[in-house]
């Protein structure tokens, strides 16, 4: 006899436990599954930062991703204080604001063009620029923006989303699937009236169990880098005159006082197409060059390659936002940045509705075993010097 739910969500990262905790707060019948840890591959992985749009206006203009982005920062904080959708009160903000700083020689081209300032208010008005003073410490060119955008310890998210979900994540692996809401997990049958999977890189499981084109789903690689042991903290975006930040850094603590430095942006992405040996070379290079008032002979380093996994696009723009295809009962969902999980939310709970699902009673617990959190990549990372 095939266990029946309202609503089943694969994918422990922030976008299914979000969604399943927004379902479940409108009173569906919802359990998440995850097959190996909370946090996912993507989330843990990623910089923490809640986007407002700025980041996406270096083109010069502001994108469907940048207005889509807009209004996430007022949303989040939202559940930050407890207010929102959901209650996050419990997540550990490591910092209150980002800034966009100078990364080459393009700087003075690119904030000197009033269009790529314009942009960004027009998307988001709390932008200011930085007296000398008040700069981050390891910053010392004009100009520096600062947005308040915060940073998250991301862990803390992932526990606060799943306190949403007390009693209803579970270990386990889709290993059949039909669009009339059928699955197995864990060997086991299940029905649901919706089944959704916001699993990443996981989603093309789900696709290939549909028999749907897998060509509905692209993988983009990275690799990002690891630094330590770093005196100061920072939290921001390396511009140059591309569309892309040439450096985007988070700063975790290390437990000795310091910072671990984690590395994305353009980096990441070059690094990616090269092995560890030369992408750990490669942003040393780079970063002597944006941070020469910095030793980089006494650090150790690391790196983490991780594939960001998305719905297929042709590649010239980055995606508005969310996006959902739909297999009959069954919805594969890609929230395209952390900071759009709100949104995916949104769509989901809308299909959902629109489609009639009526909330039912809680069934008993299914016989899966648990899942615990994940590991930050710096925390299980091989470290050395160059």
């Amino acid at each position: 006899m095939a266990y029946d739910r309202d609503i089943i969500v694969f994918g422990g990262g922030v976008a299914g436990l979000f969604t399943a905790a927004r379902l479940r707060r409108a009173g569906y019948d919802v359990i998440l599954v995850e097959k190996d840890a909370l946090g996912g591959t993507q989330t843990l992985a990623s910089q923490g930062m809640i986007h407002g749009g700025q980041k996406y206006t270096l083109a010069g203009k502001a994108t469907g991703a940048a207005a889509a982005a807009a209004a996430m920062p007022e949303r989040w904080e939202a559940c930050f204080a407890g207010t929102g959708e959901l209650d996050l009160s419990a997540v550990k903000t490591l910092s209150g604001r980002q800034v966009m700083f100078p990364a080459g020689s393009f700087f003075a081209n690119l904030f000197s063009r009033l269009t790529v300032f314009a942009a960004a208010k027009a998307v988001n008005g709390k932008t200011r620029k930085l007296e000398r003073d008040a700069f981050p410490v390891v910053l010392k060119r004009d100009p520096v923006y600062e947005m308040q955008e915060c940073v998250l310890d991301v862990k803390s998210l992932v526990a606060a989303l799943a306190g949403n979900l007390e009693g209803r994540i579970f270990k386990g692996e889709a290993t059949a699937l039909s669009s009339g809401g059928r699955v197995t997990i864990g060997g086991k049958p299940f029905s649901a009236k919706t089944v959704i999977f916001a699993a990443g890189a996981g989603n093309e499981t789900a696709l290939k169990l549909l028999g749907a084109d897998a060509r509905r789903a692209q993988r983009r690689p990275l690799r990002q880098i690891m630094v330590r042991p770093m005196r100061q903290a920072l939290y921001g975006h390396g511009i140059t005159g591309e569309p892309k930040p040439r450096v985007t850094v988070t700063s975790h603590p290390d437990g000795t006082g310091n910072y671990i430095w984690y590395l994305g942006g353009n980096v990441a992405e070059r690094g990616a197409k090269m092995t560890e040996d030369e992408a750990l070379a490669f942003v040393k290079n780079e970063m002597r060059d944006i941070f020469p008032d910095i030793d980089w002979n006494d650090k150790q380093w690391a790196s983490h390659a991780v594939d960001r996994a998305e719905a297929f696009s042709d590649g010239t723009q980055l995606a508005a936002g969310p996006q959902i295809q739909r297999y009959g009962s069954v919805l594969v969902a890609w929230p395209t940045k952390l900071t759009f999980a709100p949104l995916l939310a949104d769509l989901v709970l809308a299909h959902v509705e629109e489609n009639g699902r009526a909330p039912t009673p809680a069934a008993p617990p299914p016989d899966l075993p648990a899942v615990v959190i994940g590991a930050y990549p710096w925390e299980d990372a091989t470290w050395r010097r160059l």
